[in-house]
């Protein structure tokens, strides 16, 4: 199992939906990490992701962006972006958060939008 720590390997102040709202935002993570993390894995391979090591937070606009997006725009199904990832975290203030990307991907609707990246932050 490959692991993404957001804490340690993203931000520990994910914040924004756009890159254009920064270099922490929900399109940054997708883009950048989550994408490239999903099409390492070897069949049958599943990503664990870390919620809460070193973050305090997270905005709805940035877990929807991260997550959601990925089957918004057409990348994976909901059903398959669930299969392939393993969402972790040890504090329980995290189970939220968890519970908010479940149902956000869950709720996404397959290629219901046409992926135009926004300005990279400067």
């Amino acid at each position: 199992m490959k692991t993404l720590n957001i804490g340690k390997d993203f931000s520990p102040d994910p914040i924004g939906r756009y890159r254009s709202d920064g270099n922490r935002s929900g399109e940054t993570f997708r883009e950048d990490f989550l994408k490239p993390a999903l099409q390492s894995l070897e069949s049958g391979e599943k990503l664990e992701i870390i919620i809460d090591d070193g973050v305090e937070s997270y905005g709805s606009s940035f877990l929807s962006e991260g997550f959601a997006g990925m089957v918004k725009y057409g990348f994976i199904t909901s059903d398959e972006l669930l299969e392939k990832i393993k969402i972790t975290y040890t504090n329980d203030d995290f189970e939220f958060f968890k519970n908010k990307i479940l149902e956000y991907i869950s709720k996404a609707k397959y290629k219901s939008r046409i992926y135009k990246p926004t300005k990279k932050y400067e």
